[in-house]
Formats: structure tokens, sequence, C-alpha cells
């Protein structure tokens, strides 16, 4: 018979045995990747709500079916004569810097004046004139395509 040892159940007594695992890498990076794939999940559904700054213009109409090409720099002159270029208010001092500026670092960019339609023809011709002193080799005016009359059959 095995002699009696106190000292085996005691020791078999005070091991701890987990009941469970612990939390591994994948575990910690699993929560990662939910709470940023919520974040996104908000952005996304919150992000056609916001408000992008601008201007309201009115464009003449015209039977001018011609496109802008891609690239162009494009002036907008509201109807209070505020001359916005780059996405920012300029006087006629600061547009015709900015239109030096941009005419060497783009040379061969087209600039397109997008003028409330009931702005004074003087303010869009001192916009042309700046433009053409500064540099730009060509210059559009931006308009509305008035609708298509349907033909009835």
């Amino acid at each position: 018979m095995k002699p009696f040892d106190p000292h085996k159940k005691s020791q078999a007594l005070r091991r701890f045995k987990p009941t469970r695992k612990p939390a591994g890498v994948f575990t910690i990076a699993l929560g990662f990747c939910d709470a940023s794939l919520l974040a996104l999940a908000f952005f996304l559904a919150v992000s056609p709500f916001v408000m992008q700054p601008g201007i309201n213009i009115a464009l003449p109409e015209s039977q001018f079916t011609g496109g802008a090409r891609f690239g162009s720099m494009v002036l907008s002159i509201t109807r209070g004569g505020w001359f916005y270029f780059n996405n920012e208010r300029l006087d006629e001092a600061g547009l015709r810097a900015e239109l030096e500026e941009q005419a060497v670092l783009r040379k061969n960019a087209v600039l397109i004046i997008e003028a409330d339609e009931r702005v004074a023809h003087g303010t869009v011709v001192k916009a042309w004139n700046a433009a053409l002193e500064a540099g730009v080799k060509e210059v559009s005016i931006a308009t509305r395509i008035s609708a298509l009359e349907e033909e009835t059959p």
C-alpha cells in the first residue's frame, strides 16, 4: 500500500484551473476592427448632410452646347460684384495678382468666367481684361444651356 502523503492532496486543491482562455491578439484586433467599421459607417451616413460652401449664381441662358476642358480655372462673379477665385473672395486688385500667379503656374489653362445674369457688363469686362493682362491665354464665359424644345410627332 502507498503511504499517505498529505501534501499531494493539498497541492491538487491549491492548483488554479482557469475556466476561460486568455484573450489573444486576434480578439483584441477584432475589437479595433469593429470600432473602426462603426466609425466609418457613421461618417458615411452623415456625410451627405454636410453643407459645402458656395455661392449662388444664376447663369444666363444660351444656345451654345460646348463644354469646358478638364482642369480649367473658374472665376465666379456674384450679383454684388464680388470676385471668387480659388475659394477666396477677392477685390479687383487681388484678382489681378491671383490671376498672374495662376497664369505662371498653369500655362495653358483656360479661365471660365461664371457671372450672374444681373452683373453689370462692365464688371465682366474688367475681369476679362484682368485675365488677359495677367497672361491667361484663353477666356470663356459660362452659360446655362436653355432647354431644347421637343418635337411632337
